[in-house]
Parts: structure tokens; C-alpha cells; sequence
């Protein structure tokens, strides 16, 4: 019976693909139409929020935290943004009409195949992609680096967001490419091996070829990519240390390194992250300068400890898995594409010679009478890319499931007792005040941070409890980042894979009301 199933199952596909291989199927237009109706969903979403921009006073719960003047500037910036964004969208949504209208991926595929003539370089399909790819590459991003330059130089430093200098968005942006070749040419390289191998049955063996290279991509770029563009260095001795190694320790988080990273190199914004994908394998925290300049050490510990929630319920492998499905599903209807003759004739691919070969007299390599995987995955993804609107909704509501779960693991901990240092501090404080202000007028590291001062005059084992501190720390850290106060609801569903920070404050004090009730 399962036999059976498998050929019917298997005549139902063919017929669907022999369906979808029709001439009379307007595909460029069909593509284009697509693309007009997300940029025109999302022109319309984005309108909603730039509305909000306008608005005179704060939402009323973060009234009694953020002073006017700070308001002003954070629906500044916001507009500035929004301003920009629609500029943006109008140019990249000119530039895809133009790149399909006139036949760009057929006229690169071409000219990257003379090359490979021209220099007699080896007639295969895969470096003739990874040429493909570089080509469609130049042709997308040279258009986008004064975008990106007024977005770094007008708009962030307007906004004092902006650290970089010209020198360093250029090497940023050579090591960038650099570092995107040696990438790119091996992952599209073993992956049209992998389907040319596996001939119609390439599904399952791509979605293992992807999941591998994914994994090894996400154990070396810490190691191996990461110092190209920033420093990290180990977080010195002292009170900080010494509370992050305690919540780790309270939760047997296998933390073998701290490190401070130089985000202020290039942006005033704040950050704490772990990396270490391997279960049970050590795991590293990773602290921006910037978050240690703006916040007190407690405050620090709490981003810490939601941070630690993301580990304590595996969301990073979550997020992977939910990557392979998605893999998986693209791949499997990609199987209804790969041999759409009609599709590849719709762009400019046609099996009679073309433009370059009538002008040079020579015969290119087997470019444009074949289907090469590489194009079809293009041409794919132009089909069913506008699909990806629909799917950021799910994605981001099951991130910001992950998010509130992270805060109210949070907000659950209890916070581990005061360490040695800080009990030793505390009893100077009591024992002698003035002595110990001249340690802490001197740097003493068991002195350091506003907030552990004030609790260690009166009583170390008196601490705040995560809820308020995370709620203190994310209040901060969105007035420094000047983030969007008001926020459309269609707007963050489709934008925001993180809570805004009114949801995550309301979300926070629920907590804290049922734990009171608990207690």
C-alpha cells in the first residue's frame, strides 16, 4: 500500500510540475505584481507607524520615566528613521523592477560564462555560479553604499548613534565581501554538487548539507570572523565578575570565558549575548562596552540572567530547527521548479544563441540551453520570496514567545547571595564609610557601581529582585537607544521579533504581581 501511495503521490507531483512548465503562464509579470504587493503592504505598514511619530506626550505607563525633552528626541530619531525607510524601499523596489524587467539575471549568467571562456577557466557549473553569484551580488549592493552611507553618517550620527569613521565602514565592508566569498563560494558550490548528486531526490541531502554547514558556521564565526571586525578582551577582575560568575554558577551554566567587546567602535548601542551552540559544551558571555559605560553592575546581571533563559530553554536550537523547516518546505516546492523551462525562458534564458555569442563568434559554455541550479534558485526565490511576509508574522510571534519566557525566567530566579567581595565591602562600609569612599574614589573593584554601593551601606543580602531590575535596565537601555515609545500593533508584528518595551514592562509587572501572591 505504501507503494503504491509513493507513485500516486509521485504522478500527482509530476503533473503539478508539468502544470507550473507552461508557456502561457506570464512569470515576469506574475513576479513583478508580487513584488508590488509587498512593497505596497509594507509602505502601508510602515505609513502606520510613522503616524505615531507625531505624537506630543509618551504612553502612559513610561511617563513617570522618561523626561520630555528625551521623548522628543527619541520620536526624532524615530521619524528620521521612517523617513528614510520609505526612501529605501522605493529605490530597492525600483532596482528589483528594473533588475527583472530588463533580464539581469540572464545577461550576468551570460557574461560570467564568457569570462570563463575568455580566461579559459574550467567549463563547470559551480564556478560559473559562484561567478553568477558575485555578478548578482555587485549588480545589488554598489547601489546600496550610499544608502548605507547616509544611514551610518546622516541619520545615526544625527542621532550621536554613529562611531565609525570612514576608514572603518570601508574595511568593514572589504572584509565583509572577503569573508562573504569564502562563505559563499564553498556553500554554493557543495550545494549544487549536492543536488546534481542526488539527482530529484536532492531534498533530504540538502537540508543535511545546509544543517552542517550552519552548525560549523555558527561554531567558528566566533572564533575565526568576529575579531576581523571586533576586540574582545576578558572581563578584569572585580564586583562584575564576580556576580556573573554567580549566576552562572547558581544555574551550572557551563561558562568558561567572559568578554567584553568594543561595540563602541562603531555604535553607541547596548548589548549581552552568549555564544555555544554544542549541548553541554562550554559557553561564553559576551558584554558590549557600551552596556558596561550605561548600566550599573546589578543591572548588567539581570540582561544577564534573561540571556541565561535563552540557554536554560534551548531556543537557540529551537531557532535552528525552525531554520530547517523552513529549508525543508522551501527545497521541497523547489522540487516543482528545478526543471520550469517556461521560468527560465520567462527571464531571458533561451536555448538559441545569444547577444554575446552573434557579437563574438564563439560559442559560450553550456549557459543558457541548460537549467543551472544556482539561477533557478534565484528565480525561485522570486516566486515565492514575497510568501516571506506572511511567514515573518509567525516567526516573530514565536521569538517573542521566547523573549517573555526569558524574562520570566528572569524574574523567577533568585538572585544569588552576595559574594565574598561584596560581603568584605560591606563590612568596611560599616565598620569604616570614609574609608571605604576613598577605595571606591579609587577605583577599588569591590566598590565599583552605583547601585551595589548604596545596598552594601545598609545590607548586602538586601537585594532587588530580577523583575525590577530587568524593568530598570530595559527603561534604560530605551531611552539610550531613543527606541519608539509608541508602536503600531501591525507595525511590531511585522517588524519587531522582540517585544516593545512597554509589552515586555507589563508583561514583567504581571510576574511580579504573581510572585507576591506566591509569597
Amino acid at each position: 500500500m505504501s507503494s503504491s501511495f509513493g507513485r500516486s503521490f509521485q504522478v500527482q507531483i509530476n503533473h503539478l510540475e508539468s502544470v507550473l512548465d507552461d508557456s502561457a503562464i506570464s512569470w515576469k509579470k506574475l513576479v513583478l505584481q508580487l513584488q508590488l504587493a509587498v512593497y505596497i503592504f509594507e509602505t502601508y505598514v510602515s505609513w502606520r507607524q510613522y503616524g505615531l511619530y507625531s505624537r506630543p506626550t509618551p504612553p502612559a505607563e513610561l511617563t513617570s520615566h522618561v523626561d520630555l525633552e528625551t521623548y522628543k528626541q527619541s520620536q526624532a530619531y524615530g521619524k528620521d528613521k521612517a523617513k528614510f525607510g520609505f526612501i529605501t524601499s522605493a529605490a530597492e523596489m525600483a532596482m528589483t523592477a528594473a533588475v527583472i524587467h530588463y533580464d539581469v539575471y540572464a545577461r550576468v549568467w551570460t557574461r560570467t560564462g564568457y569570462y570563463l571562456t575568455r580566461f579559459d577557466l574550467p567549463q563547470s557549473e559551480a564556478i560559473h555560479s559562484v561567478l553568477f553569484v558575485i555578478g548578482m551580488f555587485l549588480v545589488r549592493e554598489l547601489p546600496n553604499i550610499p544608502f548605507t552611507l547616509y544611514k551610518n553618517f546622516v541619520v545615526e550620527e544625527k542621532h550621536g548613534f554613529n562611531k565609525m569613521t570612514i576608514g572603518t565602514f570601508v574595511k568593514d565592508t572589504i572584509i565583509e565581501w572577503i569573508v562573504g566569498f569564502c562563505i559563499g563560494a564553498p556553500l554554493i558550490s557543495g550545494l549544487i554538487w549536492v543536488i546534481r548528486w542526488a539527482g530529484d531526490a536532492f531534498v533530504a541531502y540538502v537540508v543535511a548539507f545546509l544543517l552542517v554547514f550552519q552548525i560549523v558556521a555558527l561554531v567558528l564565526y566566533p572564533t575565526l570572523i568576529q575579531p576581523l571586525f571586533n576586540k574582545l578582551t576578558p572581563l578584569p577582575e572585580g564586583a562584575l565578575r564576580d556576580r556573573v560568575l554567580a549566576l552562572a554558577g547558581s544555574l551550572n551554566f557551563p561558562l568558561k570565558h567572559i568578554y567584553v567587546i568594543d561595540g563602541s567602535k562603531r555604535s553607541a548601542h547596548s548589548n549581552a549575548y552568549f555564544y555555544g551552540i554544542i549541548p553541554g559544551g562550554n559557553k561564553h558571555i559576551v558584554i558590549f562596552d557600551t552596556l558596561i559605560e550605561k548600566s550599573t553592575h546589578e543591572e548588567i546581571e539581570a540582561v544577564l540572567a534573561h540571556e541565561l533563559g535563552h540557554w536554560a530553554h534551548m531556543d537557540t536550537g529551537k531557532l535552528l530547527l525552525i531554520g530547517q523547516v523552513q529549508i525543508l518546505l522551501q527545497m521541497s516546492i523547489f522540487t516543482l521548479f528545478i526543471h520550469n523551462v517556461s521560468l527560465y525562458r520567462a527571464f531571458g534564458f533561451s536555448a538559441a544563441p545569444n547577444l554575446f555569442e552573434k557579437a563574438l563568434g564563439t560559442k559560450l559554455p553550456a549557459a543558457q540551453s541548460s537549467l543551472p541550479v544556482i539561477v533557478g534558485l534565484e528565480l525561485f526565490q522570486l516566486v515565492v520570496g514575497p510568501l516571506d511576509a506572511f511567514t515573518k508574522f509567525m516567526l516573530n510571534s514565536a521569538v517573542r514567545s521566547m523573549e517573555y519566557a526569558a524574562d520570566r525566567f528572569a524574574g523567577e530566579l533568585t538572585r544569588p547571595p552576595p559574594t565574598a567581595a561584596e560581603l568584605k565591602a560591606a563590612e568596611v562600609y560599616n565598620s569604616a564609610p570614609a574609608v571605604a569612599e576613598r577605595m571606591q574614589a579609587n577605583g577599588h573593584p569591590a566598590f565599583s557601581g552605583a547601585v551595589e554601593t548604596a545596598l552594601l551601606k545598609v545590607d548586602p543580602y538586601d537585594q532587588l529582585p530580577y523583575t525590577e531590575l530587568l524593568k530598570r535596565s530595559l527603561i534604560k537601555l530605551g531611552i539610550q537607544n531613543l527606541s519608539s515609545m509608541h508602536n503600531d500593533s501591525l507595525y511590531s508584528a511585522y517588524h519587531h521579533s522582540h517585544p516593545t518595551l512597554s509589552e515586555r514592562l507589563h508583561a514583567l509587572n504581571l510576574i511580579e504581581a504573581q510572585l507576591k501572591k506566591k509569597h
